[in-house]
């Protein structure tokens, strides 16, 4: 693994964890209604997946999660040379991805349930919405601090400015 790969997927890791933070907010303030019919944080969605009740705990599995898709984005992007307005849309493409595969496929997985079955579309139904939102914030601020943080960095090779010979 080259040290462009390593410093793209750090910096995807860290966009990622920051980008967690927001979108984990989203989560937090907007309402789903559980199973039993009360209006709770949509982050009880973690919570249930990672069979806690404890919101502190969703949280470090949310933002694992999130640093972890993070550094994915890192890893696909990384012999990319896209600056900032071209990271956030394929940050906010990445997150439409992670809304669909996650709430098909890892989401039903860890509450025990087939994934793409209707029983998997009944474990994130109730908050499918606030879960589409909040994988879009973080796609799109992911993609932005991952090119705030590729582009700060040491210039990678080929991307330097260009020397041309003096006149004498």
């Amino acid at each position: 693994m080259t040290s462009i790969t390593r410093t793209s997927i750090a910096s995807g890791a860290t966009g990622g964890l920051l980008a967690g933070i927001v979108s984990g907010f989203v989560l937090q303030v907007a309402r789903t209604t559980t199973p039993d019919g009360v209006q709770a944080p949509a982050m009880t969605l973690v919570a249930g997946a990672v069979h806690t009740a404890h919101a502190p705990v969703a949280w470090v599995a949310y933002l694992v999660y999130a640093a972890l898709i993070g550094a994915g984005f890192g890893w696909l992007l990384h012999r990319q040379q896209a600056g900032g307005g071209l990271s956030v849309i394929w940050g906010v493409l990445y997150g439409g991805f992670w809304w669909i595969f996650s709430g098909l496929v890892v989401i039903p997985a860890l509450y025990g349930v087939a994934p793409l079955t209707s029983a998997a579309v009944d474990v994130i139904r109730n908050a499918s919405l606030p879960w589409f939102a909040a994988m879009l914030v973080d796609g799109g601020v992911l993609g932005a601090v991952y090119a705030l943080l590729v582009h700060r960095g040491p210039p990678r090779a080929g991307t330097g400015s260009v020397q041309m010979p003096r006149a004498a």
